[in-house]
């Protein structure tokens, strides 16, 4: 991809919009609450005959403190028994979804999303995950991973991590900059986190994932430099790097965020742009609009061969797998449709109590829905447009009828480039693929639902 000369601020002023992030089509708003738990049951029995394995995500949901620029599902607390209580509940929902799958129990990917899940005692995380080991068979070269943070997990968490196989650690570092870190109560060394790196690589971790975010309340160019220098000393075999979403409204913790100390429009994107250029000059390579990758690890040989997806968990290179999700707040992605539980604690352990599961919203896929996620995770995931896939289906012959202005008008200001087979993004339009993807989107409406800004 040739590289960004410029993005003038009309530029910005145009599609700096607010669009879905897109890990689903249809994203969750549109998700409907009359999908509840027998149907979530029924779209399960319809995977049965499949022979290919599951992936399996699990929440926890529970953290030491909040920061104040989190948008996670989390619950603050110190008490264990409320922890053990949770893990109770979680052990029966796999036990009866487990219990459902009589035949198709295989499973090629787990990852444990949170909240912190090393918020957990390792004794915690050793009972919990025997539990899943025994409800599933989990193959061997699976890919298991783990959000973790630095200053809850000992290396003893991390032994338990590596006698049951797991080759993937996940951390937020957000930014290093200890005066953005004290405003959000924010509290991560450089020291800390690169030790706990050191020893999850020496005992065997094939791959660690950083994740960082630009925009965030209280960031500077010099001060987000100064982190990137401390990451290329780490050098992680991947990385995300989110945009700071702001939404007061919905998160009454950022409400403490003066919104005068929020990076905006040309201010922002310039710290993306200068972070994406340092991290292209050490090595890494660019995937999406948000990733980057050493060309060693999965993700970029993922990539390369076009097994690349996108979900909940981000970008995955496990193409094709149902996802059954367990836990408060937990979402199952089917062939079929989404499914997600309930984000109240104390509905979830009923739910889970009377009817093994704890569905209280989601979606049932049609072929059209079907056929605009194809189209817009391709884009995101390779950056490509199929004009031939348009072409040859009914739904893509509406597109074309209706958004080809569109597409020539993002080719006409540098955000696609015609190809052979239809449309590539430039590296200008991956910036933007977002407003690019959106134009698949059927449900798409700006006015109903508050979606985060795309730089």
């Amino acid at each position: 991809m040739n590289d960004i000369v410029e993005v003038t601020p009309e530029l910005i002023e145009k599609y700096d919009l607010q669009v879905p992030r897109y890990t689903s089509y249809p994203t969750v708003p549109n998700w409907s609450k009359k999908l509840g738990y027998s149907e979530y049951l029924a779209m399960l029995k319809e995977t049965f005959y499949k022979n290919d394995s599951l992936s399996i995500y699990i929440h926890i949901p529970f953290c030491s403190r909040r920061c104040l620029f989190c948008a996670c599902n989390v619950l603050v607390t110190q008490r264990k028994d409320r922890v053990d209580k949770y893990l109770h509940y979680l052990k029966k929902e796999m036990r009866f979804v487990s219990s459902l799958f009589e035949k198709r129990k295989k499973v090629v990917q787990v990852h444990l999303g949170g909240g912190t899940p090393t918020h957990l005692t390792p004794t915690q995380l050793e009972t919990l995950f025997t539990e899943v080991w025994d409800a599933f068979e989990i193959q061997k070269g699976s890919e298991l991973s783990i959000e973790v943070h630095p200053s809850v997990t000992t290396y003893h968490h991390v032994d338990i991590l590596r006698d049951f196989g797991f080759n993937r650690l996940s951390m937020g570092v957000q930014d290093f900059d200890p005066i953005v870190q004290k405003h959000l109560n924010r509290y991560q060394t450089f020291e800390e986190t690169q030790d706990l790196v050191n020893y999850a690589r020496n005992v065997g971790m094939e791959s660690i994932n950083i994740d960082l975010i630009y925009g965030l309340p209280y960031q500077t160019s010099q001060g987000f430099h100064d982190t990137l220098i401390k990451i290329e000393e780490i050098r992680p075999d991947r990385l995300a790097m989110y945009s700071y979403a702001h939404f007061p409204n919905i998160f009454r913790h950022h409400k403490f965020i003066p919104l005068t100390k929020i990076p905006q429009g040309r201010n922002k994107l310039q710290l993306f742009l200068d972070a994406r250029r340092y991290l292209l000059d050490i090595g890494y390579k660019q995937i999406g609009f948000d990733h980057f990758s050493l060309k060693s690890d999965g993700l970029w040989k993922s990539y390369r061969n076009k097994t690349l997806r996108r979900n909940f968990m981000g970008f995955t290179t496990k193409k094709g797998t149902d996802l059954i999700a367990f836990g408060y707040s937990g979402i199952s992605e089917l062939e079929n449709g989404y499914a997600q539980n309930t984000k109240e604690m104390g509905q979830y352990e009923n739910f889970i109590e009377k009817v093994g599961v704890a569905t209280i919203k989601g979606h049932r896929m049609s072929n059209a829905d079907r056929f605009r996620k194809k189209l817009i995770m391709d884009f995101l995931c390779l950056g490509e447009i199929n004009a031939r896939l348009l072409e040859n289906h009914e739904e893509g012959l509406a597109i074309l009828e209706t958004k080809s202005k569109t597409l020539a008008h993002f080719e006409t200001i540098g955000f696609l480039k015609k190809k052979a087979y239809g449309w590539e993004a430039t590296t200008l339009g991956t910036i933007f693929s977002r407003v690019i993807a959106s134009i698949f989107d059927a449900y798409y409406d700006t006015n109903m639902y508050q979606f985060s800004k795309s730089i």
